[in-house]
């Protein structure tokens, strides 16, 4: 899908989901080489609204661990989750891997 249409955001999250470790690597067909997070943030680059895009690259992350995207933004876990929810406040998983994070009677403005 990538090939036919390297601005399809979709197909690098799910590219993205089949990698098993964070460091395991895919080789596309202009020479790229990326891994889990770089295919997510790809997907992002394609498609700024892709919840799915943020909902996976949050869920990559340690906590405490941030990462910077392509337009200078550095999230971290909770953030990113944020994200994914505001691209869709109907997407569960987002709603549930936040609330995972939080610690016990902590809120998040949303």
């Amino acid at each position: 899908a990538i090939r036919c249409d390297s601005n399809y955001s979709d197909a690098y999250v799910s590219l993205g989901a089949l990698l098993a470790a964070p460091n395991e690597t895919v080789s596309l067909h202009d020479g790229r080489v990326l891994n889990k997070r770089q295919l997510f943030v790809g997907a992002i680059r394609c498609d700024i609204k892709n919840c799915d895009a943020y909902l996976s690259l949050g869920n990559s992350l340690a906590a405490g661990e941030t990462l910077r995207l392509d337009d200078g933004r550095e999230l971290d876990k909770r953030q990113l989750l944020i994200e994914a929810i505001r691209c869709d406040g109907n997407c569960s998983t987002a709603y549930c891997s936040l609330g995972a994070v939080l610690d016990a009677g902590e809120t998040v403005q949303l």
